[in-house]
């Protein structure tokens, strides 16, 4: 079922900022919304800004939602889920779902053991009976109780990964934007999959640990008892020793190594950040981000810089930008080592992010949107 979403009467007014700061937004990030930013009213209604334009997508707040890239998918007040996409929207399910779940460019969802994917028009069902679903961007890992096999759906196809005739949940699995390792305990082997493609990534291993990113992965097993890096078909010994953690992302691994020190692979090397482990760090997409000495700190041109020389009150990393809150409370962005002023006035208590859209409620309680360097309110 399709309806078509009719213009909202509201009045919009955009402030636009320098030249020099709308620069900082024209950075390339991976971003999990393109315009497009679901709110609720101070009223209780459910909103929808969508490319400079508010669209009034029902009068109560919805149940749950999720957004990725220009999709909104929400169950209403009154349990339906319903997709939102190009000002079209499109009924999926009339009952609420067990499970929903985003990322990246995919929202995949479970109701009643079936596993679907939310598409415009009509819903695609991948599985009639699922078990175990892990969703990354472009990747949908999830266990096939019918014919008790793993599989991955990537752009568009199923791709059968292992057989499980024992048991009912899937081996241990690491899942990247595009890549995907399994560990077969039985086999002894640990499977990586890639553009289609399932190999063996280590083998006569009683245990193995994996961070799986784009492209890329980095793994160490108890054989070998070292870091080591797939990267583009080649496998290159990165540490002797085991590392304590490691995280991958969009072109880069970080790691606390064996030896106590943090560093980070990206751009074909492995670069030295600090003597010692910080006090939090996490990657997301393709930005290092590390709290060391009071301070937030990011991965940039081969080194660790200095974000802020505190760590804000609310700070979100997505599609390699940072938004947070400064000392005023001002929203602030930070992206490949420039500063973008999202907010013109301090005291904000809280936003949210939807890939290039920041929404929030000015002290004038009108909720505002900021998109591509302009503020939108909305009345």
């Amino acid at each position: 079922m399709t309806a078509h979403l009719g213009r909202t009467s509201v009045r919009a007014r955009t402030r636009f900022l320098t030249a020099g700061l709308m620069i900082a937004l024209l950075v390339p990030g991976r971003c999990t919304a393109q315009g497009v930013a679901p709110f609720v009213t101070p009223s209780g209604r459910f909103v929808l800004f969508d490319q400079g334009r508010f669209h009034d997508l029902a009068l109560e707040a919805p149940r749950d939602l999720v957004v990725a890239e220009d999709k909104v998918v929400h169950v209403t007040a009154a349990g339906e889920l319903k997709l939102v996409q190009n000002g079209s929207a499109y009924t999926m399910e009339p009952g609420a779902p067990d499970l929903l779940r985003s990322a990246g460019r995919t929202i995949a969802y479970t109701r009643g053991g079936i596993l679907k994917l939310a598409e415009p028009t009509r819903p695609r069902e991948l599985s009639a009976s699922v078990g175990r679903v892990i969703v990354r961007d472009s990747l949908v890992l999830f266990h096939d109780r019918t014919d008790a096999t793993v599989n991955v759906h990537w752009k568009g196809r199923t791709f059968p990964l292992a057989g499980l005739p024992d048991t009912l949940d899937v081996p241990e699995a690491w899942v990247g934007s595009n890549t995907a390792v399994l560990f077969d305990r039985a086999a002894r082997t640990a499977y990586r999959f890639h553009h289609g493609a399932l190999e063996p990534l280590v083998d006569s291993t009683d245990a193995v640990t994996v961070a799986a990113g784009g492209d890329l992965i980095g793994f160490s097993d108890d054989r070998s008892r070292s870091l080591h890096l797939w990267h583009h078909g080649r496998t290159t010994t990165l540490e002797p020793l085991v590392p304590q953690g490691m995280q991958a992302g969009e072109g880069l691994l970080a790691y606390a190594s064996g030896g106590g020190s943090f560093k980070c692979w990206s751009g074909g090397r492995v670069h030295a950040l600090l003597d010692h482990v910080p006090t939090a760090w996490m990657v997301r997409d393709s930005l290092l981000v590390v709290v060391d000495a009071g301070a937030l700190k990011v991965f940039h041109d081969g080194a660790l810089q200095v974000v802020e020389r505190y760590v804000p009150e609310q700070w979100v990393v997505q599609g390699g930008v940072i938004t947070y809150l400064d000392l005023n409370r001002e929203v602030r962005r930070y992206a490949q080592g420039r500063r973008t002023a999202v907010s013109r006035e301090a005291g904000v208590a809280r936003f949210d992010v939807y890939g290039d859209t920041v929404v929030y409620t000015g002290e004038d309680g009108l909720v505002k949107v900021w998109w591509r360097g302009g503020t939108y309110e909305h009345y």
